[in-house]
């Protein structure tokens, strides 16, 4: 763990060398894995995006439509030009590496192990970042429509359907300061952090899955194959796990049996195992029995795990996979694995290899060893009864 307990934000050296650590990691116990690259979008492009949009909406009432004009028309003018964005994609990868079963079947099921590997810094502690973030997604709504309120105002001020207004001027002028006003708190935040390792958030995670995936080589398991899922950019929006989830289900659903398959993500595994276990306002649980299996395995192992419910589910990489259980009869289940009273520390200075301990880490490696054998076992058991149902092999 300690040696991906550096700044591994999206789209920098940072992300690139952690996913060439996991990548050797692999390589040393001869894993088969593949990388899988993908372009997002960030908030901050989208904020710099939105601030283009104001300025052409700015030029537009003040009647500067010759400035935009222009700029088209250069931009356009040349291929060189036309091939350069001011603003271009971020790009992030995906590593993925799979155990195949000792004894594969055809639509056999699968298990998708995921953990993301990127991290991010911040000035202000997570859980405030969530409200800043929610209070300034409402003030932009407003604010938007506002300027769309002046936009259209100008409009007819310009084909002469109104009179020209000393009122629009004056709204006009009060909307810019209040635009650079509200809009420095958002820069600050923005770009300005403080430098986290992201041990618990999430080199713990990777951590877990590279050793799991070092154990299930070496001893796989009997009928069912076991995806080891590192996702990019999962800080920006599980920007990895969705590429996946879109990308790559039509061909998981043809070679697997996706009805009796699984996502076990590991996001955070610090001070302690937390588990996920009900959401929403009705207290829903996320899946009806692998939570149940999980718990069995580490009572059966006698290691401790703490179940806990959400009002709002984390935003982590088990949610894209949910489309899975849409997609197919219903029974695809998910399962997070999610310390999260360890939120106050992330996205900060706090967020350190210190808070994680090496014995925890090997527990929740070894629950998930011994649950997904109770799931590999379980599947070879309702197998075995369809082969004897359709009197493939013998009753006896």
């Amino acid at each position: 763990m300690k040696n991906l307990a550096f700044n591994r934000r999206a789209s920098t050296i940072g992300e690139i060398n952690a996913l060439y650590y996991i990548r050797d990691q692999l390589d040393k116990e001869d894993i088969q894995h593949q990388v899988d690259y993908f372009d997002w979008f960030s908030i901050l492009s989208l904020l710099i995006r939105m601030t283009y949009i104001i300025i052409f909406v700015y030029l537009i009432m003040f009647r500067q439509i010759l400035v935009i004009i222009l700029f088209f028309f250069l931009k356009n003018m040349f291929r060189k030009t036309r091939e350069y964005s001011l603003i271009p994609n971020e790009n992030s990868k995906n590593i993925e590496a799979k155990v195949t079963a000792k004894y594969p079947t055809e639509n056999r099921p699968v298990i998708i192990f995921t953990a993301h590997y990127d991290s991010v810094s911040a000035i202000l502690p997570y859980r405030i970042q969530t409200f800043f973030f929610i209070f300034y997604k409402t003030i932009s709504v407003l604010y938007i429509g506002f300027i769309g309120f002046l936009l259209g105002w100008s409009f007819m001020q310009m084909f002469s359907i109104v009179p020209p207004s000393t009122v629009f001027t004056i709204l006009t002028i009060i909307s810019s300061i209040v635009g650079i006003v509200i809009s420095i708190p958002l820069l600050i935040v923005v770009f300005y952090d403080r430098p986290s390792t992201g041990s618990i958030d999430n080199a713990s995670g990777v951590s877990v899955l590279l050793e799991l995936a070092k154990k299930i080589n070496k001893d796989p398991l009997e009928n069912t194959d076991v995806i080891f899922l590192f996702t990019g950019a999962e800080e920006w929006g599980m920007k990895g796990s969705k590429h996946y989830t879109q990308t790559y289900f039509n061909k998981l659903n043809r070679k697997y049996d996706l009805d009796k398959s699984v996502n076990i993500n590991i996001d955070m595994v610090g001070t302690y195992i937390g588990l996920l276990d009900k959401t929403g306002l009705l207290k829903s649980r996320i899946n009806y029995e692998l939570n149940d299996i999980i718990e069995y395995s580490a009572e059966e192992l006698a290691i401790p795990i703490e179940k806990f419910s959400k009002l709002k589910a984390p935003q982590s990489d088990y949610k894209p996979f949910k489309i899975f259980t849409k997609k197919t009869k219903g029974n695809f289940q998910v399962a997070c694995f999610y310390s999260d009273k360890d939120s106050q520390y992330i996205h900060s200075f706090q967020d350190s290899p210190d808070k994680c301990s090496s014995e925890i880490m090997n527990g929740c490696v070894d629950i998930c060893s011994n649950a997904i054998r109770i799931l590999d076992a379980k599947h070879f058991k309702v197998k075995l009864e369809e082969l004897k149902k359709n009197q493939i092999i013998s009753a006896a």
